[in-house]
């Protein structure tokens, strides 16, 4: 019986190199798509993806103005949504976007929760390099907020930034074999009218992923937002995205993410758990 089990140990040994080896020597394709930083790859002409996203975010610490880490009463926001994207060219894509969203913050002085639709988002990604034999790809996207969420009242918490918003943003992927990164800078624009001072948001990202296998690539990400106020201390947060892509197949891909804040100013201390299904047709 004993070397029964060697045999059947020993061949399993064999199977296992023979299949880690064949792995090894088959081409993988690098997927660009991570969680939290943009994605510079248009989706083929003609074509339309659909993305299911799910987000639930908790706090229960902020950051005070000398980045020190205060408690504070519980912040959840829950967020399901639904995402078109449609390949209009070669280099070119529009996308529209709509979620709903659930949320409780025990600090508001008023009402602690509401729920109801959020903001319409209407985008574009343009591609305008693309070098095949670099492995290099650089995009601007743009995109517009439409404040159709519900307002704050005195009987509930709204699910709108309550005002008109340009998001415009350069990204950039490459690759080294089996490793890919991705680098996104934007900036968001409010319009027309302003809420309390605000005058538009820095982000900043940063996302390293290795095509472990054809349909799993482990990645991390740095991701970084500065507020920009004619008043008052401007808010500040520096996060950490560890996340799983995995493109199942050509037409279907699965992401998996949990984002940390690692440091902050006027900010909150979030964790924030991502989910994304997008299927192609």
């Amino acid at each position: 019986m004993k070397n029964g089990w060697r045999i059947l140990f020993f061949g399993l040994l064999l199977q296992l190199s023979t299949v880690t080896g064949l792995v090894a020597e088959t081409e993988v394709s690098n997927e660009h798509g991570k969680i939290n930083t943009a994605d510079p790859s248009v989706i083929e002409p003609g074509t339309f993806e659909l993305e299911f996203g799910y987000s639930y975010t908790r706090a229960k610490k902020i950051w005070d103005t000398e980045s020190k880490s205060e408690p504070r009463g519980l912040l959840e926001e829950l967020s399901t949504g639904l995402t078109l994207t449609y390949g209009a060219g070669k280099d070119l894509d529009f996308t529209i976007a709509l979620d709903y969203l659930w949320v409780y913050d025990r600090d508001n002085q008023g009402p602690v929760r509401g729920n109801s639709i959020g903001d319409l988002r209407i985008g574009g990604r343009y591609r305008f390099l693309h070098r095949e034999k670099e492995n290099l790809e650089l995009a601007f996207l743009s995109a517009l907020t439409i404040p159709t969420g519900k307002r704050s009242r005195f009987d509930c918490l709204g699910t709108s930034q309550e005002f008109w918003c340009w998001e415009n943003a350069l990204v950039l992927s490459k690759d080294w074999d089996r490793w890919t990164v991705n680098s996104e800078l934007g900036y968001a624009l409010p319009l027309w009218e302003k809420k309390e001072g605000f005058n538009g948001v820095l982000c900043w990202s940063l996302a390293l992923g290795y095509q472990l296998f054809p349909w799993l690539q482990p990645e991390m990400e740095l991701n970084y937002l500065r507020d920009f106020v004619s008043e008052g201390e401007a808010g500040q947060v520096l996060a950490l995205t560890a996340g799983l892509v995995m493109p199942v197949n050509e037409r279907l891909r699965v992401n998996l993410g949990l984002q940390q804040g690692i440091w902050g100013r006027n900010a909150e201390q979030a964790t924030v758990v991502l989910l994304a299904v997008k299927t192609a047709f």
